[in-house]
């Protein structure tokens, strides 16, 4: 008896220290692809690139990525990791096919863990899960891997490297809206908006605030909604939609809602410029389906945007209103963008020098808007 006790003692000491060596499997909903270049089998790293198809950047990523898979093909994974709808993604690898394996993080669980809030991302694990390394995938340098390769004994393969959730094939479908507007109540916490762009909708899940917010470029504090209102949503714009109609004032009239707007003095920044030193469409181009927007640590680039959409991004990074003119011309008219933002000086040089417009940090009266139920 003391044996078979001394024994089972042991087992439970190796299944333990084995545990603790051992960091979390990286969860992902489905493979759409294995690597068409490194072996599943025996890999040191692992490197999980979040991306996305709409994101121009990301696509343009993969060209170094590919290289570097190549270079590396016995004892580096790459995995490409979005978290939008399968059938997008398969539309898309139709398009534009790639040798680097392509995964689904469709509950976004991954992204959300490790707290990917800018496209495109990635990290780099060795094949125990501990993280290495992380950045954009141009950063990731062929001496970089050579570095980690160096350090590392310990090997795993893919299917022990990564652990599958799979979910029901109903929910995953693409669904298309019937109606021009269609709002669904959510249960569920929302905490970042989502928005997904397609040739036949679009597409905002998050609160009603983040949704107003995001359809009238209108900065977080700027918008006043009680509690008991700002519940979480998913909404379907069917296309085509009125490039006139304003989308926030008819979500707000569908839902029997009215709005007050008034004023509020404090710090912000105010725009004024000259639309003739605009840069034209042709600065940038991220394609079709790009993200038009790619908001790094200190630049802001953009695709085919608006100044009013440019001054949204930047309201939020700042943490304050920008003020931009009214004139529909100069606000509202398409272009592409690349300046500086962390430092306000170097941000002022930039937009004077490329843009023509001149930034004024200052007490600026900016509007705010009050959400409410319609009186009976």
């Amino acid at each position: 008896m003391e044996l078979i006790r001394n024994r089972i003692l042991g087992i439970l000491l190796i299944f333990v220290s084995f545990s603790h060596g051992l960091h979390s499997q990286i969860k992902v909903s489905e493979f759409l692809q294995e690597s068409k270049i490194a072996t599943t089998d025996n890999n040191k790293l692992y490197f999980v690139d979040f991306w996305a198809t709409w994101c121009g950047p990301c696509i343009t990523a993969k060209e170094h990525l590919g290289v570097l898979q190549k270079q590396f093909p016995n004892d580096l994974y790459i995995v490409s990791l979005t978290s939008e709808n399968p059938l997008v993604v398969e539309r898309f690898l139709k398009k534009k096919p790639a040798d680097l394996a392509i995964a689904i993080d469709y509950n976004k669980e991954t992204f959300k863990s490790y707290e990917v809030a800018v496209l495109p991302d990635g990290v780099l694990f060795n094949s125990q899960g501990k993280v290495l390394w992380r950045g954009g995938a141009p950063d990731l340098k062929k001496e970089i891997v050579s570095k980690f390769l160096r350090q590392q004994s310990s090997k795993s393969s893919l299917s022990s490297f990564f652990k599958i959730e799979t979910i029901e094939d109903e929910s995953i479908s693409e669904y298309v809206p019937i109606e021009d507007l269609e709002i669904n109540a959510l249960s569920n916490n929302v905490e970042e908006l989502s928005v997904v762009d397609t040739e036949n909708y679009l597409k905002l899940t998050g609160s009603l605030k983040q949704i107003v917010g995001y359809l009238a470029k209108i900065y977080k504090n700027q918008i006043v909604i009680e509690e008991h209102l700002n519940t979480n949503y998913e909404v379907y714009f069917k296309k085509p939609m009125n490039e006139n109609e304003n989308l926030a004032v008819k979500l707000v009239n569908e839902m029997n809602l009215g709005v007050v707007r008034t004023y509020k003095d404090g710090e912000g920044i105010s725009f004024s410029a000259d639309a003739s030193k605009f840069w034209d469409t042709q600065q940038i181009d991220w394609g079709k389906n790009n993200a038009k927007y790619l908001v790094g640590d200190a630049q802001i680039q953009a695709d085919n945007v608006s100044l009013r959409d440019v001054a949204y991004q930047l309201a939020y990074v700042l943490d304050m209103p920008i003020i931009v003119p009214d004139d529909n011309l100069v606000s509202l008219s398409l272009h592409d963008w690349d300046f500086h933002y962390k430092f306000f000086q170097l941000m002022q040089s930039d937009l004077e020098d490329n843009f023509g417009i001149i930034a004024e940090k200052k007490i600026v009266s900016y509007p705010v808007y009050h959400i409410q139920k319609k009186a009976p």
